[in-house]
Parts: structure tokens; sequence; C-alpha cells
């Protein structure tokens, strides 16, 4: 279990990875909402360690610990951005994924622009569709990926 400056470290080591573009990734959160997310998942984080049995404190490992950060400092995201966004609440659900206006360079196409994202269930699985124009005739085709359930 830790104490309060290694609780600390994972609260700022945790938002510095998701709150900035790295290598990873870029960034799912917007520079505005990043300080409530913060707090909130600090609040719900802190929370949560603060009802941990003595059993469970001696079993929890530092790998469950950043996992369950992570799952609140997401969920403070998209309780923030709500339904008012659903790009944005497409990019909390699956920051890893292509968003609008990133380009993709296809072998066949060549270099595409993401103009929509959106959801489908095909078969009771979860997919993501990614509508893309060719940046040299303005051709669309679409992919997809399936999702995690």
């Amino acid at each position: 279990m830790p104490n309060d400056t290694n609780r600390n470290a994972l609260v700022e080591a945790g938002c510095a990875f998701w709150f900035n573009d790295n290598e990873h990734g870029r960034s799912p959160f917007p520079n505005e909402i990043q300080p409530e997310v913060k707090r909130g998942a600090e609040k719900e984080y802190l929370m949560w360690l603060a009802n941990l049995t003595e059993k469970d404190r001696q079993e929890v490992t530092d790998d469950e610990m950043v996992s369950v950060f992570e799952r609140f400092l997401f969920a403070e995201g998209l309780k923030l951005v709500g339904k008012d966004d659903p790009e944005l609440s497409l990019t909390l659900h699956y920051p890893l994924m292509p968003r609008v206006g990133d380009l993709v360079k296809d072998e066949t196409r060549g270099e595409s622009r993401v103009i929509e994202r959106r959801l489908e269930v095909k078969n009771k699985k979860p997919f993501m569709v990614v509508v893309l124009r060719v940046a040299e005739s303005g051709e669309s085709w679409q992919t997809e990926f399936m999702l995690p359930n």
C-alpha cells in the first residue's frame, strides 16, 4: 500500500501521461477539463484507497492501483463531457483510435483524412467505423475496427 508521497506520485504520473502527448499517443483530454478531471479522479481514488480492507491493502499491486486510477480519470472525463460532445466521448472511450481530422496513410489509396467515426454492433460485437476521404481524389471510403467488449 503506498504512502502519501507514492499516492501523489501515482496521481501526478497518471495525469502527466494522459494529459500530454507522448510516444504512446495524443492526450484524449482537452486542456480546459484537465484540472477538474484530475480533482475528481483523485477524490474518487482516495475514497477507493480508504475503503480497502487491511488484507486488500497488502495484496493490491502497483499495476492494479494505476489501473484503478486510470478508470477514475476516464470516468471523470466522461462525466464532464456527457452527451454534449459525442466525438470527444468516443475519444475518451477509445483514446488510441484514429480521430476526426487525423491523416492516415493507406497503402492502396494514399493519404486520407478521417471525416467521421461511429460505433456499430455486428453479430453482438462492437466496431468503430471510420470514414475517410482520400486527399488527392476526394473519394470517401471506410474501414472498421473491432472493439473490446
